[in-house]
């Protein structure tokens, strides 16, 4: 007698269309199953969820703050519900508050899905193609440590320019620049205040991830900037 073929088991091949549809069907079930278990949890780890999911698929999840290709800027995607975007929310008034002693400061404060984002204009704070920061500027950088110091968050300081290409005995473009803005920031921040050092990272773009159009003055000059992000902790 003829031996079924290996893997056969005997089943009439019409019925192979059963097991994919199990399988479908089961796949199905588990999907839903996911989909009800982040409903009932809390936004942040729902957040953290898809932001996790969207990596492993090879997705960039968009991040917020004052750079339009990352998300919109201000309070967009922040979760006020969050105790710690609380907290930040609370030190970012406290320190508008001790900056309005000084009209003009030059300092913008914002909320995004990252923490607080306080921006230092660097047509107030640094002479043009130089990285050291105005005498005039250190009061008013100082009255934002202080509001600040006692955080144990991560914080990362960035610096960004315009478009304008520079050339100088220092600095052989802009990347250079704007990341030694932030590194002197960075500096300042270390030496006048007890912030942790090993929470502090620094970043420079250059020209990218510009607030505004390049081609008007004003728009030049919200682009040159340098940003002291104060990453909410993360729920346990």
């Amino acid at each position: 007698m003829e031996e079924n073929d290996e893997g056969s088991g005997g089943h009439d091949s019409s019925e192979r269309w059963l097991v994919s549809y199990a399988d479908f069907i089961t796949l199905m079930f588990a999907l839903f199953v996911l989909l009800y278990a982040l409903s009932v949890e809390s936004q942040e780890k729902v957040n953290r969820a898809w932001t996790a999911m969207a990596t492993g698929v090879g997705a960039r999840p968009h991040r917020g703050g004052a750079r339009p290709e990352l998300g919109n800027s201000g309070a967009h995607g922040v979760d006020s519900g969050n105790a710690h975007f609380r907290e930040l929310g609370q030190v970012m008034r406290g320190v508008q508050a001790d900056l309005s002693k000084f009209p003009n400061s030059g300092v913008s404060l914002a909320m995004d899905d990252r923490g607080l984002v306080i921006s230092l204009s660097a047509a107030k704070f640094f002479e043009s193609g130089d990285d050291t920061i105005a005498s005039g500027q250190q009061p008013v950088l100082d009255s934002v440590i202080k509001g600040i110091e006692k955080l144990d968050n991560r914080i990362e300081v960035d610096g960004f320019t315009d478009s304008v290409p520079i050339h100088n005995q220092r600095f052989r473009d802009n990347w250079e620049l704007s990341a030694a803005r932030a590194s002197t920031v960075l500096r300042y921040l270390i030496e006048h205040s007890a912030l942790n050092a090993g929470h502090l990272s620094l970043a420079g773009y250059g020209p990218f991830r510009a607030v505004a159009a390049n081609d008007s003055e004003d728009g030049r000059a919200l682009n040159r900037r340098v940003e002291i992000v104060i990453w909410a902790r993360q729920s346990a």
